[in-house]
């Protein structure tokens, strides 16, 4: 893999990247940030938050950049009372709490809307997590959808409807549009809240699942 794309939805998810691997903007349209590491081509995109904007940040990076891979990193809210603060989650697969009835869903997203990781970029990542004792790390279900979860009612009508162990934004959008361009792609989360507007450490959930996704590209 020698071309890689990185996408979080805003500035914690994307900081240490820039900053680590000291990466210089390079599209005038996009906020976009370049840098070989390792004799790898990696950039790294702030998409903004949501749906459509990660959707099309991802289109944009494919078509100008011709990327062999995706990975999409940052913070997620925990949706399961044993997934606690800072835990990773690594997804079986991402799919949407709010495209509904799930019938249509099922019908117009790439494997009836269970959205997998790449087997290899998945395993890989698997490998660099075995370096870290320190790190809980779950692997289950993550969900997305156009909301901030922040109410402990909503939070619990979304672990009902789907058994996923975390929820934020951005994971299924990008992981539908690189699956509609066989472009493999990647989730890594680590859990910032209990999407219940009380605690946030988003900057330190960021910044966690940053340097991972760094260890692993010098890992490849």
């Amino acid at each position: 893999m020698k071309r890689i794309g990185i996408i979080g939805a805003f500035d914690p998810e994307v900081e240490k990247y820039i900053e680590l691997l000291h990466l210089k903007k390079v599209d005038t349209k996009r906020e976009i940030y370049f840098g070989i590491v390792d004799q790898k081509e990696v950039y790294v995109a702030k998409s903004g938050v949501g749906k459509v904007n990660a959707s099309s940040m991802t289109q944009y990076l494919i078509d100008q950049y011709s990327l062999d891979g995706v990975i999409n990193s940052g913070c997620a809210g925990s949706l399961d009372t044993n997934v606690k603060l800072l835990d990773i989650v690594l997804p079986t697969y991402v799919t949407y709490h709010d495209f509904l009835p799930v019938r249509i869903m099922k019908a117009y997203t790439p494997n009836e809307a269970c959205l997998k990781p790449d087997s290899y970029l998945y395993e890989t990542m698997k490998k660099v997590l075995k370096n870290h004792p320190e790190y809980t790390v779950h692997e289950g279900v993550i969900v997305s959808g156009d909301c901030f979860v922040t109410d402990a009612n909503h939070r619990d009508q979304i672990k009902e409807q789907t058994n996923a162990l975390a929820v934020d934004m951005e994971s299924a959008p990008i992981m539908h549009v690189c699956a509609l361009n066989e472009v493999p792609c990647f989730i890594i989360r680590t859990i910032s809240d209990f999407s219940d507007g009380v605690d946030n450490f988003e900057e330190e959930a960021s910044y966690q699942s940053s340097l991972l996704v760094i260890e692993w590209i010098k890992s490849l």
